[in-house]
């Protein structure tokens, strides 16, 4: 099997062979250098140990349950709701520069009463019409609000309990 190798090998003149022989030296320096970064890589060292903080610090304020309709202590709610909600729904009562005043539904606090809710809106906000094939971006979309409008409305953060926030979207329906 390498004998007609080793012939063809010595039927090289001696540049060939020198060549080949460097090829064959760095193809063997490749190989070892490749199993000698895979073994160093597997060692690795004891990670630092964790300061373990209560977990009400963790929480960023934006993801906070908010306090209204929410139970006292010790009293039981009348609806489990997520300890995160996002979007709620409602009518719109009053338009203001910057703001939105809706009848809130109700769905973002635990005793589900329906309250006034403020939707504050940033250069980000998105307002859909319905059927969401037009757009408005920022304050833009109040101007095609009105009195009496139903929406559905999606904020960044937890609105549970809480009745003025940030909005993202509108949606009209």
């Amino acid at each position: 099997m390498f004998k007609p190798l080793r012939q063809k090998i010595q039927s090289l003149n001696k540049t060939q062979q020198d060549i080949l022989t460097i090829i064959l030296i760095l193809i063997n320096i490749g190989i070892i250098f490749f199993w000698i970064s895979f073994f160093t890589s597997l060692s690795k060292p004891i990670p630092a140990k964790i300061e373990e903080k209560p977990l009400a610090e963790e929480i960023p304020e934006e993801l906070k349950i908010g306090e209204v309709g929410e139970p006292e202590k010790g009293e039981k709610p009348l609806i489990e709701l997520p300890p995160v909600i996002s979007n709620t729904s409602g009518t719109v009562k009053e338009i203001q520069k910057d703001k939105l005043i809706i009848l809130g539904s109700g769905s973002n606090f635990s005793d589900q009463k329906s309250r006034e809710l403020i939707l504050i809106f940033t250069d980000s906000t998105i307002t859909f019409e319905p059927g969401q094939k037009v757009q408005y971006q920022g304050l833009e979309g109040l101007k095609h609000l009105k009195i009496g409008d139903f929406i559905a409305i999606s904020s960044s953060e937890n609105i549970r309990g809480k009745t003025e926030f940030l909005v993202n979207y509108v949606n009209k329906i």
